[in-house]
């Protein structure tokens, strides 16, 4: 959201993602610009290995840190968007509150070029306190929020802000300090994206009936103040992030470099990353409400996030280990069939009748939506970015004016498109239109 994860595809050649090919790659640049080393990182390359250093995974354990609070809880968004809209906010329509979480996902990640150059110049020891103290400070104002306005000026733009410095922050950080060993790392870093995802709507089941939505956000931001704290502490002891003006010119702005859209097969991909964003965060930010529109308990909703969430990260694992034996592409093309039968035959004709196979659809759509990740480059982010702003919005109009199932429909066939687009680029890469046998 799933940014992570969404930040960095550093090529695209025969095969996407973290393995190496024989092939000439597809460059593309990342949203989050990298950090360069400095002449003290530089020298001390040579005495010893940065990627052992016990310093560096700390920062590692920084960035999870700073991932949940973040990516977690935009993953989240659908506790945030049912609770407001049969409560605070119920004289609004779902498309309406649907525009807060737009904004909010949109901002989140339109700023990250200009994030990306701040951390380049400072590191994260300047921008991870700031990053938290935004955080934090955003769900203690929620909690005395009462009109669509204020949740929209506080939540839409400035809970951004510090979303999107903590995400940069995290996933920047990462990339600068691994190179050989940086699937392994940001990995690790992207498993606070699925703590954040299930913990977040467990709390807050548990904390809205009984103590109400002042308290709930207040214990939300105690959490995240301490998570965020720690993490800070975490980027401390590693002093090699930030360049300098002997190493490096002064950086004069953000880089906005949108070159590799001129490959086809990148503009393939990067379509296909666009649409299937849109029904990730269609299906989050929604679920819950879905969920209470069949009949089901809000908690119920919260529950079903909880398991998308857990079920995300072993899809994230397990298909990445499949996709380093059979290629990312080919990886991705099977998941994409898998889906379209998973939506066709339980997400359309059950979502609002059987509380039973919802779960399983959101534990098997967690699965799966987990490897969507793999293919993200950070370049699709400005594209991405107005895909979010429109995708919880668009579907709670649907959601409202056609059903659930005509929504699901809208999903499936968007997946569909995505799944072609995906099958196009693979196709310009290999040149055949169909071999399955090349490791793609």
């Amino acid at each position: 959201m799933t940014l992570n994860e969404k930040q960095q595809l550093e090529s695209l050649p025969v095969s996407v993602g973290p393995e190496e090919s024989q092939t000439p790659d597809i460059q593309t640049t990342s949203s989050i610009p990298h950090v360069v080393e400095d002449t003290e990182s530089a020298s001390s390359s040579t005495r010893g290995d940065i990627e052992t250093d016990t310093g560096a995974w700390l920062c590692v354990l920084g960035s999870v840190l700073f991932l949940i609070p973040s990516f977690g809880f935009m993953a989240s968004l659908g506790t945030i968007q049912s609770h407001l809209s049969l409560n605070q906010l119920r004289d609004h329509s779902v498309g309406e509150v649907g525009w807060i979480s737009g904004l909010y996902l949109f901002l989140s990640l339109i700023m990250n070029f200009q994030i990306g150059t701040i951390l380049d110049r400072y590191g994260p020891r300047v921008l991870s306190p700031i990053g938290g103290v935004f955080t934090t400070a955003t769900f203690l104002l929620m909690a005395e929020c009462k009109t669509y306005w204020q949740f929209m000026l506080c939540f839409g733009v400035f809970g951004s802000i510090g979303t999107g410095i903590d995400a940069v922050t995290a996933i920047g950080t990462v990339g600068k300090l691994f190179v050989r060993r940086r699937g392994m790392a940001v990995g690790i870093a992207v498993m606070g994206t699925s703590i954040g995802s299930v913990i977040f709507p467990i709390m807050l089941r548990s904390t809205l009936p009984s103590l109400g939505w002042a308290w709930s956000l207040r214990i939300v931001a105690l959490v995240v103040g301490c998570v965020t704290s720690l993490g800070v502490l975490c980027y401390l002891p590693f002093p090699r992030l930030i360049a300098t003006q002997s190493s490096e010119p002064k950086s004069k702005g953000a880089k906005f470099d949108l070159s590799a859209f001129r490959s086809p097969a990148f503009s393939f991909v990067a379509a296909g990353v666009v649409m299937v964003e849109f029904v990730v965060f269609g299906i989050g930010g929604l679920l819950p409400t879905i969920s209470t529109g069949a009949g089901f308990s809000a908690e119920n909703g919260y529950t079903l996030l909880s398991v998308l969430g857990a079920c995300s990260c072993l899809g994230r694992f397990t298909i990445g280990i499949v996709g380093d034996r059979m290629g990312a592409l080919n990886t991705m093309l099977g998941t994409m069939v898998l889906i379209i039968i998973l939506m066709a035959t339980i997400f359309i004709p059950f979502s609002t009748t059987s509380a039973p196979l919802l779960y399983t659809f959101s534990a098997l759509w967690g699965f799966c939506s987990g490897s969507f990740y793999a293919l993200s480059p950070g370049s699709t982010n400005f594209a991405v970015a107005f895909a979010l702003l429109l995708s919880i919005p668009v579907s709670g109009i649907m959601l409202e004016k056609m059903g659930a199932q005509a929504l699901a429909c809208l999903f499936l066939a968007i997946i569909f498109l995505a799944g072609l687009c995906f099958f196009a680029a693979r196709a310009l890469l290999v040149g055949k239109l169909v071999d399955f046998r090349t490791k793609m």
